[in-house]
């Protein structure tokens, strides 16, 4: 069996940024917002970061949040990052966690600006994204993916590869009332009153 390297905080912070990007996604002004220890049963740590996300036109002030922890992660730890968030004084939070998600974390996320980010090993997720052959492994495998988490038909968690180009999954995720509420912008060549 392949020995994993360690997710420290610092390789967490990495591959977060590295996720959001691969999807499409421009960070920036990235710091460190918080850094904790779990206490038991989760035994880990947490990691917060603050800055902004974007894609053209669009563009939030967010709050990443790294979460390693050996327990499930539950409708608590989502609370605790909207709290965080909202103490942050951003938009959106999002939060990568190195363990699965259970269905009260779902209910805790559902109807605000949150996405919910499951990392896996790199050989899990390979094998359940339908890619290839489970078992045969591409040499550029990373050592740890991350999972979109949403709600399978029995609304029970359910876990997809990130992939290129899935910004528009993210920034539907992160948008916030005010998005919904506002009407579509016009481009003026799509105005029925523009002149050719």
């Amino acid at each position: 069996m392949l020995e994993l390297p360690e997710l420290t905080p610092e390789s967490f912070e990495i591959l977060a940024v590295r996720e959001l990007r691969k999807v499409g996604l421009d960070v920036s002004e990235l710091r460190v917002h918080r850094r904790a220890t779990l206490p038991q049963p989760e035994r880990g740590y947490l990691l917060e970061l603050k800055g902004v996300i974007s894609r053209a036109p669009w563009q939030r002030r967010i709050l990443i949040a790294c979460r390693r922890q050996q327990e499930p992660i539950g409708r608590a730890a989502v609370e605790s990052l909207r709290d965080h968030v909202t103490e942050a004084g951003v938009e959106a939070g999002i939060l990568f966690g190195a363990a699965a998600f259970d269905r009260e974390a779902l209910n805790a996320a559902q109807d605000r600006p949150l996405a919910l980010l499951r990392v896996s090993d790199g050989r899990t997720a390979f094998d359940t994204s339908g890619w290839g052959t489970p078992g045969h492994y591409p040499a550029w495998l990373p050592a740890y993916c991350a999972q979109a988490v949403s709600r399978d038909l029995l609304g029970e968690p359910r876990y997809q590869l990130l992939e290129s180009g899935q910004g528009d999954v993210m920034v539907n995720q992160l948008g916030t009332k005010a998005d919904a509420a506002s009407p579509q912008r016009v481009e003026p060549t799509e105005h029925p009153n523009a002149q050719a």
